[in-house]
């Protein structure tokens, strides 16, 4: 008797049953399509992939109680929210999202500027009153997209083009977000130059910095900044020994036992250091599209609009699809002193006491 064995997912990496969605929908043009793939794929990414498919079409309302489509929302979105889990450890702004005070997007909203105040009043006294400023903030949204070209021969090899497909809409998503994250920081931060690049100088840059933040008891304290600075930190010496032994050269680690988050879309020479509990921010589900009649510039810096010297490739014709994941994020500085920004950082340089 034949039949068909499903092995259970033990993948660390989250963000792979996402890349087999993509896969998947990048491979197949309609929801009757992947029926071809049942043989091969968990029933569960076959509904998350069906409801990639219908949440770009224009069909009837969906339910979720297994009358219609809809049933197929709720593996979708535990696939999604995976994904989205692993962008933790690709951005800063992913990274530092679960710390921010989370409100509705494209919301308005008020932020105390003055805190009530208790009194200890002695019997017969008047009760105090405290007056509360507040003060209007409006969260804004912007798109987080990523987008990447396969071709369709890296589609028929399986599972094993997964990894990669992870990884570049990982890296993708995360770069744009982090990106226009670091834009809405320097609209609300107060700044300061370097004051130089030995051990010395760079420990009374962190206590400038720290003496900038309004920090307190329900702070939550990041410093993002480039790459190549968290590699000089990590490799600064002093008395015979590392500097700052609990930095990573890749991951960041920690400084001063704080998260040190190094940061691609983070111009070099630049030192952030923030206060999540003082910003506000959130995101939107993640939308999984697939394009294969388009015509695209290779380019990381593209013609916009395109010229007549823009060349321009056309999918379809070169075997081509192309995978895009996109979200609506958003994020305010909505208290004063919560970010701190350092400029002309060369940390590491001198490489001395």
């Amino acid at each position: 008797m034949r039949g068909t064995v499903h092995i259970a997912n033990t993948d660390t990496d989250r963000g792979l049953d996402f890349a087999r969605v993509a896969r998947m929908l990048a491979r197949n043009e309609n929801p009757g399509d992947l029926d071809n793939m049942a043989d091969i794929m968990a029933p569960r990414l076959m509904d998350a992939a069906k409801a990639a498919m219908q949440m770009k079409a224009a069909v009837t309302s969906g339910r979720i109680d297994g009358a219609g489509w809809g049933a197929e929302l709720a593996p979708y979105g535990v696939v999604a929210d995976g994904f989205m889990d692993s962008l933790r450890n690709t951005g800063a702004f992913f990274r530092i999202l679960d710390s921010m005070l989370r409100v509705p997007l494209r919301s308005q909203l008020s932020a105390v500027t003055a805190s009530a105040t208790g009194y200890v009043l002695g019997e017969g006294s008047a009760k105090r009153m405290t007056r509360l400023s507040l003060e209007n903030e409006y969260i804004d949204a912007f798109r987080a997209v990523g987008f990447v070209i396969v071709t369709k021969e890296l589609l028929m090899l399986g599972a094993q083009a997964d990894p990669l497909i992870a990884h570049e809409l990982r890296g993708a998503v995360s770069v744009t977000a982090d990106a226009q994250f670091l834009t809405i920081l320097d609209a609300g931060a107060t700044s300061s130059a370097s004051g130089g690049s030995t051990v010395a100088a760079i420990q009374n840059d962190l206590k400038t910095a720290l003496a900038a933040l309004d920090l307190g008891g329900q702070s939550k304290l990041f410093f993002i900044t480039h790459p190549d600075t968290v590699k000089m930190l990590a490799t600064m010496t002093i008395d015979g020994g590392f500097a700052f032994g609990d930095i990573n050269p890749v991951t960041g680690g920690t400084l001063l036992k704080t998260p040190l988050i190094p940061c691609d879309a983070c111009p070099y020479g630049t030192f952030y250091a923030l206060d999540a509990s003082g910003i506000a921010g959130n995101t939107d589900a993640l939308i999984l599209e697939r394009f294969q009649h388009a015509t695209i510039q290779m380019d990381d810096a593209p013609d916009s609009p395109p010229t007549a010297s823009t060349v321009l490739i056309p999918l379809f014709q070169r075997g081509l699809v192309a995978i895009q994941v996109s979200t609506w994020a958003g994020a305010k500085v909505v208290r004063a002193n919560s970010v701190y920004k350092l400029t002309s950082v060369d940390w590491g340089s001198a490489n001395s006491p």
